[in-house]
């Protein structure tokens, strides 16, 4: 196999590859790159940890077509320190690929493909959501779910397809993040409901690929193992996860009469002085409402005790809420509003936050409070 390729189209597609090919897999061919080439000029480049996989292609000068394995990161490295030219690409017949960059000379190894695993076969894909759309709910939920292996039906987003309405939601059992849009979908209407339960590093990868696309669509869809993302000429498939997903209607606040609108920037810098001296296991804060103002404080008997109080439209009346400040601080990172609104209904039940404006999304983030 023989063929030239720009620098810059060769390390825009490894860089989006080496976030899918795992670093320390213990199968050491999905260490590598599958890359093909026939007389034309397109390659086309393949990598998968077995249960996420990426196609891919960028244009080339192909010589001699075929099929070759190259380790995957040592490739990207190599080419990213390489000078902004051509880089030549010829096999020796022998196992081994020689790269030529101006004056840089590499050779790698090569295994044989016939032992590189099959990839999933794309199946057509009936729906198709703007890269915007994604890039706006993805990391607005993303946050919420679980970082416990053990609970792997929380280690992934609950995607919901409902006619032309599109939410996702996550959890860790301690909060939910609960994001949808109406008429976000431009194809599939008229198809039945789709539940999907993803991985996250899988919408991570997705909400990569989704800020590389502009305005474009994205076209999406299923088989009965996998989903699939089209994204111009790369294509993305995962493993669904298996497992059923909580309930999370039946957590959604329903009665909370009580709320407090906060503009944003002044409760996140209220939240990060308090949280300095807030106990570094719990990161327990209170917040306790009066008449035309709150209270935010944090003590722990390590740090001292921290005090802030923020002037508020509220009426009454008075009560103590203590949560995890953490939890707060990502919704806020999150949301990006220029105000918040924070529903509560007593001491104990479910405190919901979310952003005054929403620009056409409802977006709505529960925390359990922790015990005051």
């Amino acid at each position: 196999m023989e063929f030239s390729v720009a620098k810059a189209d060769l390390l825009k597609e490894l860089a989006f590859l080496n976030n899918v090919v795992e670093k320390k897999t213990t199968i050491p061919i999905l260490s590598n790159l599958l890359i093909t080439g026939a007389s034309g000029g397109q390659l086309s480049l393949a990598g998968t940890d077995l249960d996420a996989t990426l196609k891919t292609s960028c244009p080339a000068t192909i010589k001699q077509g075929g099929t070759i394995l190259l380790p995957a990161r040592r490739l990207f490295d190599i080419a990213r320190n390489l000078p902004d030219a051509d880089i030549h690409f010829k096999s020796d017949g022998s196992g081994n690929m020689n790269l030529t960059c101006e004056r840089s000379r590499f050779r790698l190894f090569s295994p044989t493909p016939e032992n590189y695993p099959s990839l999933p076969e794309t199946p057509p894909l009936p729906l198709a959501v703007s890269a915007g759309i994604l890039r706006t709910m993805i990391p607005r939920v993303l946050f919420a779910t679980s970082q416990e292996e053990s609970r792997y039906q929380l280690n992934g987003v609950q995607v919901a397809v409902n006619g032309r309405l599109l939410r996702m939601v996550a959890t860790d059992g301690h909060r939910l993040a609960f994001i949808e849009k109406p008429d976000s979908l431009s194809v599939g209407e008229a198809g039945k409901p789709v539940n999907l339960l993803i991985p996250k590093k899988t919408l991570a990868e997705v909400a990569r690929l989704a800020a590389d696309a502009t305005d474009a669509d994205i076209a999406f869809g299923q088989d009965d193992h996998h989903v699939f993302f089209q994204v111009g000429a790369r294509t993305f498939a995962s493993r669904l996860l298996a497992g059923q997903f909580p309930n999370y209607e039946g957590v959604m606040p329903k009665s909370n009469d009580k709320s407090i609108v906060f503009e944003t920037d002044r409760l996140v810098a209220a939240f990060k002085r308090v949280g300095v001296v807030a106990d570094e296991t719990t990161h327990a804060v209170k917040l306790h409402t009066a008449e035309g103002r709150v209270e935010i404080t944090a003590q722990s008997p390590e740090s001292g005790e921290a005090v802030e109080t923020l002037s508020v439209d509220y009426p009454g009346p008075s009560m103590t809420i203590a949560f995890n400040v953490s939890y707060m601080m990502d919704f806020l990172t999150a949301a990006h509003s220029t105000q918040t609104r924070f529903e509560f209904k007593d001491e104990i039940s479910q405190i919901e936050l979310r952003p005054v404006d929403g620009d056409g999304y409802t977006y709505r983030y529960v925390v359990m409070p922790m015990r005051a």
